[in-house]
């Protein structure tokens, strides 16, 4: 049986995606934006670091080339060198320290080994163009920047990371030389990767709050969802539980809503629950009472008609003649019931008509006229006039509308009389068996059943094919073959097929034993595998009234006369088949 959610699962459930996707979506955004405004401020300060070297590195170096300048004018190189030697102590991150003059000779250096040396190296290439360029060969009016070389990579040999800071010296107004001073980047690159660490620290935690503040959102959003829908999901079971108590025939039930819901399409949905209670209770009595009557109108035609079906029975067999003769007396009251109709209205018509009820009153002026005891005024003349004029036309119409209703009574008479003279032929036959046309047979059955397949608006579809006759009680066989087609169409009842389809057919199959077929298809609900296994089982119908001895006798009917019954069906709702065969009588 399949499982189906409550309406509080659909609702809570509803609620939950929207908070599901609403807080996710806007804690993502809201942390991108914070990610990326914390970015931006690390990024700040590690400029601010890196500035921070940069300012400190260049007031030591335009202070150390000042001094130089004044040592270099006096050729005081020792001072010159012992000025090194004391900026790197006083210095941490200075590497080395060191003057070149312009043809990049070393001149003085904190490392005593490297004086006299010329620089060749990459970074004296480097160096080389920066003089050419950046340094103007006589001192400028303007101030000259401190020239910095930044590692381009942040990993070098044995983690050592170097930054650059040079600045020009001149003697006098012309260009001598510079000074070169290397700084070691571990304290900047420790401060920045301390920077970087407590970021990602704080985005850590970031995100940990998020989640937590997400879930509280969701828990929270839960508990509101369930406590906003507690009392429209109340009112729901309520009017749930009112619909399954008048299905189950409790019609006097009237519900009320549960103090606390206000809602105005509940307490109507409740008004038109009750007032439609009340309208079935209603309706319920006058079914009752229409039963009642109807029961006994029944009661009393059946009397009527017990004796005429007792002598039908007593001379077929009981069961199939039975059914039948309901069948023929249930197309006898369908003609009856317009008979009466048209007898009613015919009374009615000539009870009510003009010429009979106002015609004497109407011309009482002209018989006095006519006996000659009075005059008549012009008016009057002009109205008899115009009586006269119509007179003819009213009874020609009123005989021409008597003889219409006649005829049509004559008719349904006429078909009375049909119906009786074929069940009666029927009902006359002795249980010999004798040769008979199946083609015959099955017209016969279906004139039998014609008025209760037109009532349910079922299309006809009949083939019959020229088939040779076979040996069988001829009233047995129709038994057998009315069975089958009522059986057909109550099956197309008990479904709520869009197209209701009955197709007859009949032929012959060719084989070592010729057999005639008949075959009744309809569009019903069929039949599984398990249910066409008990089919033809004494007892067993699958119709909520059925006796379960229609399809039993008729399969027992069969095999006594060599023939068989066969049952098929592609599955429930699907429609089924029952086809009949029975052997060739030699000689045909």
């Amino acid at each position: 049986m399949l499982i189906r959610p409550s309406i509080r699962t659909y609702l809570v459930s509803m609620n939950m995606l929207l908070l599901g996707l609403l807080f996710p979506i806007l804690s993502a955004l809201f942390l991108r934006e914070t990610i990326h405004l914390r970015d931006i401020q690390l990024e700040r300060n590690i400029q601010t670091i890196r500035q921070a070297l940069a300012t400190r590195s260049s007031s030591l170096v335009r202070s150390t080339a000042l001094s130089a300048k004044e040592a270099i004018a006096g050729f005081d190189f020792t001072f010159l060198q012992n000025l090194l030697l004391e900026v790197t102590q006083d210095e941490h991150d200075i590497r080395s320290c060191m003057v070149l003059y312009q043809d990049q000779t070393i001149i003085a250096h904190s490392d005593k080994s490297l004086v006299s040396r010329t620089l060749d190296s990459p970074d004296g290439e480097q160096l080389a163009r920066l003089m050419a360029t950046k340094f103007p060969p006589t001192l400028p009016t303007a101030p000259i920047d401190v020239q910095f070389f930044w590692p381009e990579n942040d990993t070098h040999p044995n983690n050592s990371r170097v930054m650059a800071a040079i600045f020009p010296i001149y003697s006098g107004n012309s260009f001598w030389g510079v000074i070169h001073c290397s700084y070691s980047l571990e304290s900047m690159d420790k401060q920045i990767a301390q920077a970087k660490e407590e970021w990602a620290l704080q985005l850590q935690q970031m995100k940990r709050y998020f989640t937590f503040l997400l879930l509280g959102f969701l828990f929270a959003g839960l508990l509101i969802a369930i406590f906003l829908t507690r009392s429209f999901v109340r009112a729901t079971q309520v009017l749930h539980s009112g619909v399954r108590q008048v299905a189950d025939g409790e019609l006097d039930l009237e519900i009320s809503l549960p103090s606390g819901i206000a809602c105005e399409e509940f307490d109507g949905l409740v008004t038109s629950f009750n007032s439609m209670t009340k309208k079935l209770r209603l309706s319920h009595q006058q079914l009752d009472e229409y039963s009642k009557s109807l029961e006994a109108k029944v009661e009393e035609r059946t009397r009527d008609l017990v004796e005429a079906q007792g002598i039908m029975v007593q001379q077929a067999h009981e069961a199939g003649l039975a059914e039948m003769a309901v069948g023929v007396l249930h197309n006898i009251g369908n003609a009856i019931t317009p008979a009466q109709v048209g007898v009613l209205t015919l009374s009615k018509h000539l009870t009510e008509s003009p010429l009979r009820t106002r015609l004497d009153l109407s011309l009482a002026p002209l018989q006095d006229f006519l006996a000659g005891q009075r005059e008549l005024t012009p008016q009057e003349k002009t109205r008899f006039g115009t009586i006269l004029e119509h007179l003819p036309i009213s009874i020609r119409e009123e005989l021409d509308f008597a003889v219409k209703e006649l005829h049509d009574i004559s008719d349904k008479h006429h078909h009375i009389e049909n119906i009786i003279k074929l069940q009666m032929r029927y009902a006359r036959l002795l249980d010999n068996p004798g040769l008979v046309d199946i083609n015959r047979l099955t017209q016969d059955a279906v004139n039998l059943l014609t008025d209760a397949i037109s009532k349910r608006q079922v299309q006809m579809d009949i083939t019959l094919s020229e088939t040779p006759l076979v040996r069988a009680e001829e009233s047995k066989l129709l038994q057998v073959l009315v069975n089958l087609i009522k059986n057909a169409y109550e099956a197309m009842d008990a479904c709520p097929c869009e197209t209701r389809k009955l197709t007859i057919k009949t032929g012959i199959l060719t084989g070592e034993l010729p057999t005639v077929f008949f075959s009744v298809q309809d569009t019903g609900c069929g039949f599984t595998e398990e249910e066409k296994s008990r089919l033809f089982a004494f007892g067993y119908s699958t119709k909520e009234r059925g006796s379960g001895f229609g399809l039993h006798s008729s399969a027992n009917y069969m095999i006594a006369n060599h023939g068989s019954i066969v049952a098929e069906s592609p599955g429930p709702m699907l429609g089924g088949k029952f086809t009949v065969r029975l052997p060739v009588e030699q000689g045909y």
